[in-house]
């Protein structure tokens, strides 16, 4: 392995860095795709469908895996291995242990092996954190609580629907929320879960949400109980003993970074969006980074957290990657001729 250097290193196998490992494959170049432990799971594991990417609508997350998988093996340039990536460096020829091998990047697993590869492909994507103060919440995620209604929601558009929380933001949540109101579903109910402070935001966003026809709890939340199979949805359980069941509600908690170690390692900085959580900063077209040679792909790229916008980034990084190498390879046969 260490004595193999490969065009791209992808870290993660999720839809950006399968992406990019596609699109490095249309052009013959080399590489390996680490995936994660099996025990780590993906961002929406437990979702049971992908939706708003066109062709795969509706598809499982496991089967647009594989199909992705077993189309990139068909070009023979790719390398699908099962290990955790826990260090990253870059090494450069005058390193006194790699004095024979041009500038490039080195790999460590958990398990001490080494891969080397000239470009390195950061596809390891972001986690949410979960809520702790609600009871019932980690067990109805994502399967009845949705953080994307362009994602997850139309399934469910027939039945009653609420929010969790509110602010001035959920007034504009709510908005959007009203898209799917049916006849048979009503405006969404908003659980506010605790009284609604009286500033002039609050009350302005309010006034906004009641407009829609949308109704307030302003309970504690006392815990949240999933329907049992074949029935779908949850009940919500306020703490003055009201309940109500629901299709779906529709929460976005935080995001933050998976895999930060690797990201400081490289020495990427990282900027925070209140509603849209952490991702790496200063990326340009391309997925390209301050430090040459790196690149970024999917939701840990970018505050817009979504399967297309995944795919898109990794084809995108995929070509400006390859224009380096192609750039790279034509200035080593330059400075090789002879005058």
């Amino acid at each position: 392995m260490a004595s193999t250097i490969y065009d791209a290193l992808i870290v993660g196998a999720g839809p950006a860095g399968l992406s990019a490992a596609l699109g490095l494959s249309r052009v013959h170049r080399s590489k390996v795709v680490f995936t994660k432990p099996l025990d780590a799971g993906f961002r929406n594991e437990g979702a049971e469908e992908m939706h708003n990417v066109l062709s795969r609508d509706c598809t499982p997350p496991a089967d647009f895996r594989q199909i992705s998988k077993d189309q990139i093996m068909k070009y023979s340039t790719t390398e699908f291995v099962a290990a955790e990536i826990t260090f990253l460096k870059k090494i450069e020829p005058n390193d006194k242990d790699q004095i024979a091998l041009p500038s490039h990047f080195e790999a460590l697993d958990r398990d001490g092996r080494k891969w080397h590869g000239r470009k390195i492909v950061l596809a390891t994507g972001s986690v949410e954190v979960l809520p702790t103060n609600i009871p019932g919440y980690k067990e109805n995620w994502p399967q009845n609580i949705f953080q994307c209604l362009f994602c997850d929601g139309h399934e469910r558009s027939h039945l009653p629907f609420g929010m969790i929380g509110f602010s001035p933001m959920h007034a504009h949540a709510a908005q959007m929320a009203n898209l799917l109101v049916t006849k048979t579903s009503g405006p969404p109910t908003i659980f506010s879960n605790g009284p609604i402070p009286e500033t002039e935001s609050m009350l302005k966003a309010l006034e906004s949400v009641k407009a829609l026809g949308c109704k307030v709890e302003t309970g504690k939340i006392d815990r949240l109980v999933p329907a049992e199979s074949p029935e779908v949805g949850v009940t919500v359980h306020l703490e003055d003993g009201k309940s109500m069941h629901l299709g779906f509600l529709t929460d976005k908690p935080p995001t933050v970074l998976a895999s930060r170690d690797l990201i400081d390692q490289l020495g990427l900085e990282v900027e925070s969006h209140s509603l849209m959580g952490e991702h790496i900063k200063d990326l340009e077209l391309g997925g390209t980074t301050k430090v040459s040679g790196v690149f970024v792909v999917g939701d840990a790229g970018t505050p817009m957290k979504a399967v297309a916008n995944a795919i898109s980034s990794g084809a995108n990084a995929a070509a400006n990657l390859t224009q380096q190498l192609v750039m790279e390879d034509l200035q080593k046969l330059l400075t090789s001729r002879p005058n």
